[in-house]
């Protein structure tokens, strides 16, 4: 073949059977019945150098192509997941972040539900501690309706302890109204403990699932396809609302916390306060019963003094009664003698039987020791009636000095000693 290209045509009919493809006579040799020439042969070659040179230059360009893609797409790759990479350390800082957050909220939280738990144990200690002085103010009231007869009074002393046991039982719902309220806050409290630590705990999982994502490479073994994965779920959370529900569980917690702060201030306040009114009420019945009992001692001193007065008064008066006997008794010798003398001289004979002022005498003397003997009487009679009297006075002041010490044996020797125990308990439990 030249160098120059030809063209090839082929013959318009084929080779009778007759004649082979070179011209020769058919000599009996079975040959097979296509024959082709030798243009057509060398035309077939030069199609297939031609295909093959084309196929050829299409494949080189393929792979060019190809070597073009591969180092496209290596280095798209190599960007993307470089890229991921940052987004996953970003993403893990993130976490770290919100995990720090949530963490720290946490401890806050556990601090201050602490913190309320004890300020609520304070509560119901001293609402116990009010039981005690309850108990011995309305001790108090049974034992003084034990008084008797006049000292039976509403005084003072009644009117304080009936308003200390209405403000103790005032402090008592007070309290419990407290306690109510920080049960309420701890329930809060520990809602959003329950938010924070669940939280918490998808964090940390997520931190783990990330950390372990950062760290796998190329290079890692035991890696497979999971096309199921490879998906984006519409339920999913998007970043704003994974901050927003982390951010949401913090602030709660915030605004839980100073909640309980409040609660706990009022607490401290509503303790403080009813066991300055309890105290301040407590020193008033105790300064009233100080001021009764005072009051009952001088009374029962002067009623003691005026009964002595009066006992001395008696024995005056027995000796008065004695002596106005004896001045009766004392009468009679002479009214006789006067008598005799008046019978004797009423047997003078005739004009003898004179009224003389003998006779004028004893008569008067007789008057006279009548009279005296009636005055005498009269005033035995007096003094017998006094001596009743101051009878009956003695009785009404002993009873009433009886009464008088059984008042300050209930109010010195039972209320008083039972307030001064209920002192010393107070002291105790620090109330």
């Amino acid at each position: 073949m030249t160098s120059q290209t030809m063209k090839y045509t082929m013959p318009s009919t084929k080779y009778s059977p007759e004649h082979t493809h070179y011209g020769m006579p058919n000599t009996g040799v079975s040959l097979p019945a296509t024959r082709y020439t030798t243009h057509e042969w060398s035309g077939s070659n030069a199609n297939q150098y031609l295909t093959s040179s084309s196929e050829r230059t299409s494949s080189q360009n393929l792979r060019n192509e190809s070597e073009r893609l591969r180092c496209e797409a290596a280095e798209r790759t190599r960007r993307t997941q470089n890229d991921i990479n940052v987004k996953l350390q970003d993403r893990i800082d993130n976490i770290v972040y919100w995990k720090t957050e949530v963490d720290r909220q946490l401890q806050k939280t556990d601090q201050e539900i602490a913190n309320l738990m004890a300020s609520k144990k304070q509560l119901e200690q001293a609402h116990v501690a009010t039981q005690l002085p309850h108990e011995v103010a309305t001790t108090c009231l049974k034992h003084r309706e034990g008084r008797l007869s006049i000292d039976l009074v509403h005084d003072d002393v009644e009117v304080q302890l009936l308003k200390e046991v209405e403000m103790i039982e005032n402090v008592q719902a007070l309290l419990q109204q407290r306690i109510l309220e920080s049960d309420r806050q701890l329930s809060e409290l520990n809602h959003c403990k329950n938010m924070l630590e669940a939280d918490l705990k998808d964090k940390i999982t997520s931190y783990g699932l990330d950390s372990r994502c950062a760290g796998l490479h190329n290079g890692s073994l035991g890696m497979s396809t999971h096309n199921q994965a490879v998906k984006i779920d519409p339920k999913s959370a998007t970043p704003a609302s994974y901050e927003a529900f982390s951010h949401d569980n913090i602030t709660n917690a915030e605004k839980q916390r100073v909640s309980s702060c409040r609660q706990r201030e009022l607490n401290e306040h509503t303790m403080h306060q009813t066991s300055n009114d309890l105290h301040k009420q407590a020193e008033t019945v105790n300064e009233s019963f100080r001021i009764r009992i005072q009051e009952m001692i001088t009374a029962k001193t002067m009623l003691e003094e005026n009964l002595n007065q009066t006992i001395l008064e008696i024995g005056s008066m027995n000796e008065n009664i004695a002596a106005l006997k004896e001045a009766i008794r004392l009468k009679d010798s002479p009214m006789k003698v006067a008598h005799m003398r008046l019978n004797t001289r009423a047997y003078r004979p005739n004009i003898e039987l004179v009224r003389d002022p003998v006779q004028y005498g004893l008569v008067e003397e007789v008057a006279q020791i009548t009279d005296s003997v009636e005055a005498l009487t009269s005033k035995l009679n007096e003094s017998n009636t006094k001596l009743r009297n101051l009878e009956s006075n003695k009785k009404a002041l002993e009873e009433d000095i009886a009464v008088k010490t059984n008042s300050l044996n209930i109010d010195q020797s039972q209320c008083l000693r039972l307030r001064k125990t209920l002192v010393w308990r107070r002291h105790e439990i620090n109330y």
